[in-house]
């Protein structure tokens, strides 16, 4: 059986990680990515030139929208937009301070488990709706070449899941992968 390669692609520095706030779906208001952002998605776009990309999914929103076109520019691959690749919901946290998000729910166990009182979304819920999207992925693009343009922590989850780390091991191990912004890794599977 051939290999899908995956590209998993952190958005670039958006205005939300500027202002400190938490943006999730539905976004609160839209936030673009920075200059430095668009910088750093370029970077990424050359890297990726030089490959033949199949397919560009991306999360719906602003930052991880704007972050895909600009690969597309310069791959000329499709775009195609999957709810799945979404932000993990933060709930009543949502459109407020990240830093009172993450004072309630501290690194690296941040929303392993959530209390259920805030509407924030927890990361096995993340992992629930990620599993599917590997799978259709894998079935329906085997021996391609896959942009996957999405955020950190959906990014991180779903490294762990073309690894096959378990929930835990996605988020607390030394096997975890963590994408700073405008990163990308690539992952054979």
């Amino acid at each position: 059986m051939e290999k899908t390669i995956f590209f998993l692609v952190r958005h670039g520095e958006a205005e939300h990680n500027i202002l400190d706030v938490a943006s999730s779906y539905p976004e609160h208001r839209a936030y673009h990515l920075t200059d430095e952002g668009r910088r750093q998605v370029a970077a990424r776009a050359e890297e990726l030139s030089r490959e033949s990309v199949d397919v560009i999914f991306f999360s719906p929103l602003v930052r991880t929208r704007e972050t895909a076109e600009v690969i597309a520019k310069r791959t000329g691959a499709p775009l195609v937009e999957d709810m799945r690749l979404r932000e993990p919901g933060y709930g009543s946290f949502e459109g407020g301070s990240w830093a009172a998000l993450v004072a309630k729910y501290p690194p690296p166990e941040r929303r392993l488990r959530t209390d259920g009182t805030d509407g924030v979304e927890d990361f096995g819920s993340v992992r629930e709706r990620l599993l599917p999207f590997r799978d259709f992925v894998v079935s329906k693009f085997c021996g391609k070449k896959v942009v996957v343009v999405s955020h950190g922590d959906t990014l991180q989850l779903l490294h762990g899941i073309l690894v096959g780390l378990t929930l835990e091991e996605s988020v607390l191990s030394e096997k975890r992968c963590r994408f700073h912004r405008g990163e990308m890794v690539e992952v054979e599977v």
